[in-house]
């Protein structure tokens, strides 16, 4: 064992080392007892329950490319002509999402905020000139 302090015994050594973990050990209990301070206070919580939670699925967000469609229904990515839990994605824009049921019956999901499209360029090739010797 290395000698940490040359001057003390080893049972002394011992106690400090049993000490210091001790301290680390109860470090680690108060550290896993810490609420999370990005957490909402509790009566936040109440007041939520008093409002309209959506029960069903939840359009979360839309992709649409020339070869990929898909959207993000709760949580869950599904792809166009795909099912998500019963259901199959039938329809897909910017704004919404259309589940059919096997019992043939549709479910429209909407968007409920705005949605801001923003066209990207492809990027373009420059030449560039060569030295003529």
């Amino acid at each position: 064992m290395m000698k940490l302090l040359p001057q003390h015994s080893n049972s002394v050594q011992h106690q400090l080392i049993a000490l210091l973990a001790l301290a680390l050990s109860l470090t680690t209990v108060h550290a896993e007892t810490l609420k999370d301070p990005t957490q909402p206070p509790a009566s936040f919580n109440d007041n939520i329950a008093n409002e309209d939670v959506p029960t069903g699925p939840v359009l979360q967000s839309v992709m649409l490319g020339s070869n990929y469609q898909a959207a993000i229904i709760s949580g869950q990515k599904v792809l166009l002509g795909k099912k998500y839990e019963q259901a199959t994605l039938i329809k897909l824009n910017e704004h919404e999402a259309v589940l059919r049921y096997p019992d043939k019956s549709t479910v429209t999901l909407m968007m409920d905020y705005a949605i801001e499209k923003k066209l990207v360029k492809p990027a373009t090739t420059v030449k560039r000139a060569t030295k003529l010797k």
